[in-house]
């Protein structure tokens, strides 16, 4: 729950790589001045006590779907002989859950496709090798899976690409990763339009792996990724985070545009602008973090766009749930409550959509099943439901207020955000009480 005073608690739903999402409670630093409070869990204006406004930061993972691993599984007969048994034996032992062996056989068939040169992997060489990277990364520990990512990641730079945005401490790949020096034609390799989307995944999971120890190399490889991915919509090259936003702001008819591979969704390609922007709030660099989350909305439900995905709605409503609760950062004028308001009530909508649209049909069980899709909204919706009843209590609406705090209360119980639910009641408890003052 996002904090609009010092010290106040906040749910915050984390996505780790490859596991199922988990809720916990964090602290995060003021938000909104006005507000600050030495109580530790309420703060008072106009005589009304305030509970903070709540949001769910959604880190997206693109994990497998994201990286094309799909066809990496299916297509052992498209790969070198010299790579392919130790692939095979790989995922047959982590499918087996023996991911000590799993990594001993991956690892091998990463030191040997780094040993040949690039045509033997042909076609569409750097999918492949940074395939194996992102196998690799499912069963290794963070410090190889940060080795094998970088390798490849590195590997892609062609003659002309930028050079890696890395720390000191992290210059140098682990021995056991690359024992064999990649072969020197990948230097001349000039990568595909999918191979360059393929690295700005790698950028991206590298920048998640960051996140939790060393937060000026997050903010390195995500703006190398959005930068990157600005680039490719022809937005030009300009290097400055400054430029990145401005560009960001200019961006959504060439993104729109962008033509995605079958592996890469919308959600994928915004996941970049999405992490770079919750990067931004942490810091409170609210100018940064609004055009990025702006673009990202764009980006999942562009205006006018007829069969947007639920999955993508899901996404787009919970972005704009967090630019509400990035306005109310600013001084709590009415024009700036209306405006955090206005993108919480659209949040709604949006759900509400997402809601009764036809649900997807899976063939053969392939895809993301559809109560997955519709996850996200499910977990948004009692977060924007009480952020909308905190808005309306700072507006003295105490009916309006109560409605939506019941509502958040019923919805979270739904979804098991316990958290949630007692925030709503605590907020229920505190409005009747004013009601009753009143």
């Amino acid at each position: 729950m996002s904090a609009i005073r010092e010290g106040h608690r906040l749910v915050r739903r984390v996505n780790h790589l490859n596991s199922r999402p988990a809720w916990r409670l964090v602290t995060r630093p003021v938000a909104f001045r006005v507000f600050s409070s030495a109580a530790p869990t309420s703060s008072t204006t106009g005589g009304i006590r305030v509970s903070t406004l709540f949001t769910a930061l959604l880190a997206l993972g693109i994990g497998a779907t994201g990286l094309g691993l799909y066809e990496f599984y299916t297509s052992f007969t498209l790969w070198p002989e010299q790579v392919r048994g130790d692939l095979r034996a790989g995922i047959k032992a982590k499918n087996q859950g023996d991911l000590s062996l799993s990594e001993r056989y991956i690892t091998r068939a990463f030191q040997t496709a780094l040993s040949l040169p690039y045509q033997t992997l042909a076609p569409d060489p750097y999918l492949k090798i940074s395939g194996i990277a992102s196998l690799l990364s499912e069963v290794a520990p963070d410090r190889r899976t940060i080795d094998a990512l970088k390798t490849a990641w590195e590997l892609g730079a062609g003659p002309s690409n930028p050079s890696p945005p890395s720390t000191d401490s992290e210059k140098t790949p682990s021995p056991a990763v690359t024992e064999e020096a990649p072969e020197p034609g990948w230097s001349s390799y000039t990568l595909s339009d999918e191979e360059r989307l393929r690295r700005v995944a790698l950028a991206y999971k590298l920048g998640q792996l960051a996140s939790e120890r060393d937060v000026d190399e997050e903010e390195k490889w995500l703006i190398w990724a959005v930068e990157e991915v600005l680039r490719l919509s022809g937005l030009g090259k300009k290097k400055t985070d400054s430029d990145t936003n401005a560009k960001a702001r200019s961006g959504s008819s060439a993104l729109d545009e962008l033509e995605l591979p079958t592996w890469m969704s919308k959600a994928d390609l915004g996941a970049p602008l999405e992490a770079l922007g919750a990067l931004y709030a942490k810091k409170d660099r609210i100018e940064y973090a609004m055009p990025l989350y702006l673009q990202a909305i764009s980006l999942l439900l562009p205006p006018n766009a007829q069969n947007v995905p639920v999955e993508d709605r899901c996404r787009a409503a919970q972005i704009m749930n967090n630019l509400s609760e990035l306005i109310m950062r600013r001084p709590p004028k009415p024009e700036v409550r209306a405006q955090a308001e206005a993108w919480a009530r659209q949040a709604l909508g949006v759900i509400e959509r997402a809601q009764v649209q036809p649900r997807s049909s899976h063939w053969f069980g392939w895809g993301k099943p559809a109560e997955d899709e519709r996850e996200v909204c499910e977990q948004a919706l009692g977060v924007v439901l009480f952020n909308l009843g905190s808005l309306r209590e700072m507006s003295s609406d105490l009916d309006g207020a109560k409605e939506l705090f019941a509502k958040s209360a019923e919805q979270c119980g739904k979804v098991g955000i316990r958290e949630g639910v007692v925030e709503a009641q605590e907020a229920l408890r505190r409005v009747d009480k004013a009601k009753k003052v009143g």
